[in-house]
């Protein structure tokens, strides 16, 4: 265990590297490293699905044909899976805060109906709060259906913030550790 938090210790700059660029790059250009994340991803899966290919293949004459069949069609399903992830994926990372967007309203609809509703269970208890947090939760989810694609690049930039920040108070906390000991 030693071992392994004096390699943490010995390469945390190395970390903190990596954390600092990565924030940087999702802070300042959030389209460009989606694009590339999703590109990497694609090729990952194509080459996985290349490899079983080609070892498939290899071994077609050596292995029972029907074990190799299997490998190739699940290869084959590998690589269309890669090309209709690298085609897909941008268009569902939009979906996603559209759908959320729609529960958003729902819900929030749902809060300023129960804030008014003639159901009151406790006298001295005024609705406005609860109309307050519905009206809220109608805007965000307006935003998030309106621009879907703003809205990741938003929060990929407060991820990316969210680095630098911790980034800067791991340097600051081990150099304040290091004056101590």
């Amino acid at each position: 265990m030693q071992q392994v938090y004096n390699t943490f210790r010995r390469y945390g700059w190395l970390q903190s590297l990596a954390s600092l660029l990565l924030g940087a790059a999702l802070l300042f250009v959030p389209g460009l490293v989606t694009t590339i994340g999703i590109s990497l991803i694609a090729i990952y899966i194509a080459v996985q699905g290349i490899i079983g290919l080609v070892s498939a293949l290899r071994s077609k004459d050596s292995v029972d044909g029907q074990q190799s069949g299997w490998a190739i069609g699940l290869s084959v399903t590998l690589i269309v899976v890669a090309i209709l992830f690298y085609f897909m994926a941008k268009p569902l990372l939009a979906a996603i805060p559209f759908i959320l967007g729609l529960l958003l309203i729902f819900m929030g609809i749902n809060r300023v109906a129960n804030g008014f509703s003639g159901r009151k269970e406790y006298v001295n208890v005024t609705p406005w709060p609860m109309v307050v947090y519905g009206i809220l939760l109608i805007i965000g989810g307006i935003v998030l259906v309106i621009n879907p694609w703003g809205s990741v690049k938003l929060l990929f930039r407060i991820f990316g913030g969210t680095l630098i920040a911790m980034v800067i108070l791991d340097f600051i906390t081990g150099q304040y550790y290091k004056k101590q000991a």
